[in-house]
């Protein structure tokens, strides 16, 4: 009985959207009463009417690079039974100035339309290069339709690193701004499966990013339904990770932990932006 009762308990605190909000209060800093800066890019236009647009491409040259050290750890990846049905392949001795990811992050092709989008006000949540590998039968939790609610406003911007052109290879599977808003409205985090979707979803139609090794989408998956990837066979894809400077909830990780070393490379990668700025989006003296 009072483990029944401790279930639901931490099942509330996990899942309850106004116990997500109000962990923000914890996270409020002198960053959050400086207005915005104003918005410079299409992209932001486009990501605050529609959810999405379309993202960069890479150089063939760049993405062999990046291939070259991923793809061989792929080997060494064991499948777990349960879980996210993924494995991030970054590692710390990956930090490094001549990291061909670590170039891409701090890039104008993907963190200035990130600093555009939040008006400057960001964290640099998550940097990852993901291996998701085959599932069947009963879908995993992060493969049921879903919004991230790590915060109210998110960024990710999702690059391939292998052709995506078919349901089989794993397309990150999403709904526009406009019709996550169909969806039923609910104080618990939700989690549906296709069936109850699309009966809520009705006239709405649901967006496929298909495409080459090196394209990119960036999308808002706090605003926009999806689900994580249901791959038949291996998919290598980056996600680059922003939020607001306040969200809901920092999750340690690889850029928390290593924030020291990416601000002495972002300081020589993009001299243009000022070191207050790269510290606050990278979380230091927070």
């Amino acid at each position: 009985m009072i483990k029944e009762i401790k279930y639901r308990i931490n099942y509330l605190r996990a899942h309850l959207v106004v116990l997500r909000k109000f962990k923000m209060l914890f996270n409020i800093n002198g960053r959050s009463f400086v207005k915005p800066e104003p918005a410079l890019l299409e992209s932001t236009g486009v990501i605050n009417r529609e959810g999405f647009c379309a993202g960069p491409s890479i150089s063939s040259s760049v993405l062999e690079e990046i291939k070259a050290i991923y793809e061989s750890r792929i080997v060494g990846v064991i499948p777990k039974p349960t879980g996210a049905p993924f494995t991030n392949l970054i590692l710390d001795e990956d930090i490094t100035i001549d990291n061909p990811v670590i170039k891409l992050a701090f890039s104008k092709d993907i963190l200035d339309p990130a600093m555009d989008y939040f008006g400057g006000k960001l964290l640099f949540e998550s940097l990852q290069v993901l291996y998701s590998y085959p599932t069947d039968g009963k879908l995993r939790e992060s493969q049921y339709w879903h919004k991230d609610f790590g915060d109210s406003k998110s960024f990710h911007a999702i690059m391939y690193l292998n052709d995506v052109e078919k349901l089989s290879q794993g397309p990150f599977v999403f709904v526009s701004k406009k019709d996550s808003e169909k969806m039923k409205r609910s104080v618990i985090i939700r989690r549906i499966n296709d069936e109850i979707f699309s009966k809520e979803l009705g006239t709405g139609k649901i967006e496929y990013f298909y495409g080459k090794a090196g394209e990119s989408v960036f999308v808002d998956p706090a605003i926009c339904y999806h689900y994580g990837s249901r791959c038949k066979v291996g998919r290598l894809a980056l996600f680059f990770t922003f939020n607001t400077s306040t969200p809901y909830i920092i999750m340690p990780g690889l850029i928390q932990k290593n924030s020291a070393k990416f601000l002495e490379i972002g300081k020589k990668l993009r001299p243009d932006i000022p070191v207050k700025k790269l510290s606050d989006l990278l979380g230091i003296n927070r």
